[in-house]
């Protein structure tokens, strides 16, 4: 498992990542009832690999865990899983099958 998807994996257990400086910070915002089991290793994945953590924090959505962004009309980027809604409404095209 990469770092990043070890973030990735963290985020649906209910951890939020965020970037201070040069910091990586952690905070558990899950339910209790998280198996400690199951994210200690992925907790210690992250803490030997903060170098590549930080670089996959820089393109990361703290809210969903995922990592495709589109930009808005003013150039914040807008994740293609959360702010689905309103990136169908700037960009309509994104809805059509192909």
């Amino acid at each position: 498992m990469t770092p990043g998807e070890a973030v990735m994996a963290l985020t649906r257990h209910g951890f939020r990542f965020r970037l201070v400086g040069e910091a990586v910070k952690v905070r558990f915002e899950g339910e209790q009832t998280t198996d400690l089991g199951a994210v200690q290793p992925l907790l210690d994945l992250v803490r030997q690999h903060k170098e590549d953590v930080h670089f996959f924090l820089r393109s990361h959505c703290p809210r969903c865990g995922g990592c495709a962004f589109c930009p808005d009309y003013e150039g914040h980027p807008l994740c293609m899983a959360c702010d689905w809604t309103a990136l169908v409404e700037l960009y309509p095209g994104l809805q059509q099958k192909h």
